[in-house]
């Protein structure tokens, strides 16, 4: 299988703290641009790099119709990205099996999103556009060392283009169906020779591409407004600091739920059977008549996020081998959001969430060069403090007294402090030429606490024992935990030619424990724990040239070892009435995960590329056990990780005569087979994974045609197109089938196209 097109992050030669960036002419391909990344926290080859790494430029995602963070897994072997159940401004996102199911304050995400060497901690708005950005590195795999306490998937490093000494910039205005409009643009002035800004934004427009028979709305719409201001200040060779501040901001009717599935003899079908006999097997019915982006909800949605981010790097040269460099970041995130988990005309589930956050973290360096430079190394320390609020009601069987149930949860305040110190260094080992070998170790602290509330119905769901116990007064408890563990990373890695790399790896990854904060017994409120990964990966990458024809392929086979899971599972709790159904996050299950990923780019003649990218996963529970049944849910299979997933593109380059510029013809495919959106699935009545939690195979091909420098000038039209086979897929979801007794499944974007002018100067 051919694999993804993955073009430079950056093809300059290492360059020093005050030196400009390349411009933007001299980005080159994959294929024909050495590619450096920034995987262990300074700037090297991709090639050279004993990691499994994908970085792609700003300019490949625009080639590829790549404008949301969500479109990127097309292009990264072993990600998947999709919705979660807030909705599509707030992204799930999985690398090898690992992903948080619940963007909770209370619970950590195994895959680390960093913006300008910040992390964001939480997905929120994490799907705005991407625009006026240098490069997206996507990190597989534990980062025991050198990215945080909890990557135990791996790490998204978005990375903003950053001011250069000269005046530049550009617009872009789009237009498309369903009245989709995007504008963005940016422009560079470099103020003095210390001093240059960068000051660029976007905005997003769509209707939504849903229609709710039942309210009217249009769903999966589009309402985004992004900016960001950077400064850089290099006042001398030794000194530099890099200043980013950015906003995003969406205002939207959310994401449409469709009605997917119901179990016969479920107490929702007893809710529906009491007040609308047959109901649910004519809303199906219904629903099969209708065009496929269409619900019949009975909820009027809306979503407001905004988010403000702050990052400060300051780097100073103390010598020919030694930098010293601090990075502290800031975000506030406010977000509110109702949804209905189901989607159809009865009041199963709507839900509302209001969730307001606030980070600050600092992360202090030092690399440096020893032994006549056959010893790199970096030693550090990181600190983040996390304090927030949140705020979730669920309105469960509305309009049926006997089952009815408003149940509110209030957590306020809740934080999350953590510490660490860290080690890393590689050794050029002389008596064996080519030969490296990486050790480092990452020393975790965290701290988090929680002020928890919960009500049903107005009376209080905090009670002072699991059987027989009074409700608290007041309704309210305080919790909190301490946890701390020693992660690494070891590594060896020969490079039998300039271009040819073989490694073997070994780390250890660390995700932190927390809070069901919405729970009401004792044992509902005790802290989950950390989970651990443990993993082997074997890898090869080469760069070719033969016959005239050039490439880069790289494969990576891994094992990883997987205890003490986080899964998320609903139940409802024992002598409740009305009975009260809750999401918990159990220490339920372990498990191998073994895979291997492959990525090629493939150059036969000048002005021609292809390229793609395939993964395959085995994820096996060993054990996974419902601690509030008791039932064995070994066999369920892992959310988000489909078996397989491959892409691939071709690119031509058609030069035109005299100053006509060149006209580009791409296209892009993606599939993936089957997958699974809930975390606890297994169905023992079919004993297999529910068919309710199965997202189908798909398969999505974009294209573009793009003619740049239009006459000779600094001025790009294009025709664009997204799901050109108007394929019907599902991406995402939420199944309760076995215990509340439904299912409601998000779908995918339908066809869009549409036409693109840019001018750059």
């Amino acid at each position: 299988m051919l694999a993804g097109g993955n073009a430079s992050a950056q093809t300059a030669e290492a360059t020093p703290v005050a030196e400009q960036e390349a411009p933007p002419e001299a980005v080159q391909s994959g294929v024909s641009g050495d590619i450096v990344v920034t995987a262990r926290r300074r700037e090297e080859r991709l090639q050279d790099v004993p990691i499994a790494v994908t970085a792609v430029t700003g300019e490949t995602l625009a080639q590829a119709n790549i404008v949301q963070l969500g479109d990127l897994q097309t292009k990264v072997p072993g990600m998947t990205m999709t919705p979660s159940a807030f909705g599509s401004n707030i992204l799930q996102v999985a690398i090898r099996g690992q992903r948080q199911y619940d963007p909770y304050i209370t619970k950590d995400p195994a895959v680390a999103v960093y913006f300008a060497d910040v992390v964001q901690n939480r997905p929120h708005g994490l799907n705005s556009s991407l625009f006026d950005l240098e490069s997206i590195q996507v990190l597989k795999g534990p980062q025991g060392t050198l990215f945080g306490r909890n990557t135990t998937g791996g790490a998204v490093i978005i990375a903003p283009k950053a001011p250069t000494d000269r005046f530049e910039g550009y617009a872009l205005a789009s237009y498309g169906n369903y009245e989709a409009v995007r504008l963005e643009g940016a422009v560079n002035i470099p103020v003095n020779d210390s001093l240059s800004v960068r000051v660029a934004g976007a905005i997003a427009r769509r209707d939504g591409f849903t229609r709710n028979l039942t309210t009217g709305q249009r769903l999966d719409d589009e309402h985004k407004n992004s900016w960001r201001v950077s400064i850089r200040f290099a006042p001398g060779d030794v000194f530099e600091n890099r200043l980013v501040v950015s906003g995003f901001e969406a205002d939207e009717n959310g994401t449409g739920y469709k009605f997917y599935a119901y179990r016969k003899g479920s107490i929702t079908d007893q809710f529906v059977t009491a007040i609308d006999p047959g109901g649910l097997d004519r809303e199906l019915a219904l629903l099969a008549t209708l065009p496929f982006h269409t619900t019949l909800s009975n909820e009027v949605l809306s979503t407001r996020i905004k988010t403000f981010s702050l990052s400060n790097v300051s780097e100073l040269k103390a010598g020919d081998d030694i930098t010293i460099k601090n990075i502290f970041g800031y975000r506030t995130v406010h977000s509110t959001t109702n949804f209905d988990l189901e989607g159809s005309r009865y009041n199963f589930f709507p839900s509302f969430e209001d969730m307001r956050e606030r980070q600050f973290s600092n992360e202090f360096q030092v690399l440096g060069t020893a032994l006549g430079g056959s010893l790199d190394y970096i030693v550090g320390a990181f600190w983040f403090f996390e304090r927030g609020s949140d705020r979730q009601i669920s309105d469960t069987f509305t309009n049926y007294a006997p089952l009815k149930a408003v149940r509110t949860s209030f957590a306020d305040p809740i934080t999350n402090e953590a510490y660490s110190v860290f080690a890393q260094a590689t050794w050029r080992l002389a008596f064996l030429e080519g030969v490296s070998v990486t050790a480092g170790v990452r020393q975790n602290w965290d701290e988090r606490s929680v002020f928890a509330r919960s009500q049903t119905n107005g009376v209080c769901r905090l009670v002072t024992a699991d059987v027989g116990g009074t409700p608290l007064n007041p309704c309210a408890k305080q919790l909190s935990a301490t946890f701390d563990n020693l992660t690494y990373t070891g590594t060896i890695d020969w490079k039998v030619t300039p271009d040819v790399l073989l490694y073997l790896s070994h780390r250890k990854g660390y995700r932190t424990g927390g809070f069901n904060f919405g729970g009401g017994r004792p044992s509902e409120l005790l802290p989950f724990r950390p989970e651990e990964v443990k993993d082997f990966e074997l890898g090869f990458k080469s760069k070719f040239n033969f016959a005239g024809a050039r490439g880069i392929f790289n494969v990576a086979a891994y094992s990883q070892d997987y205890k003490d899971i986080q899964r998320t599972i609903g139940f409802f709790v024992p002598n409740t009435t009305p009975p009260v159904f809750v999401n918990s996050i159990l220490n339920a299950a372990a498990a191998t995960i073994r895979g291997v990923e492959a990525d090629l780019t493939f150059e036969p003649v000048r002005n021609f590329e292809i390229g793609g990218n395939v993964s395959y996963i085995d994820a096996r529970y060993k054990g996974f056990v419902d601690q509030a049944t008791g039932a064995d849910l070994s066999g369920s299979a892992f959310a988000g990780t489909p078996e397989w997933a491959m892409g691939g593109f071709a690119a031509l380059t058609l030069p035109l005569p005299g100053d006509g510029g060149e006209v580009l013809i791409r296209g892009d495919v993606y599939h993936q087979t089957t997958s699974n959106y809930a975390d606890a699935n297994y169905d023992p009545s079919i004993r297999a994974p529910s068919l309710a939690s199965r997202i189908p195979p798909y398969t999505v091909v974009n294209g573009r045609i793009e003619w740049r420098n239009a006459f000779g000038k600094p001025v790009s039209l294009a025709l664009f197109g997204r799901n050109l086979l108007n394929e019907e897929y599902i991406v995402g979801g939420t199944d309760i089938t076995l215990n509340v007794g439904y299912a409601g499944v998000i779908l995918g974007a339908p066809r869009t196209y549409g036409i693109e002018a840019k001018f750059s100067f």
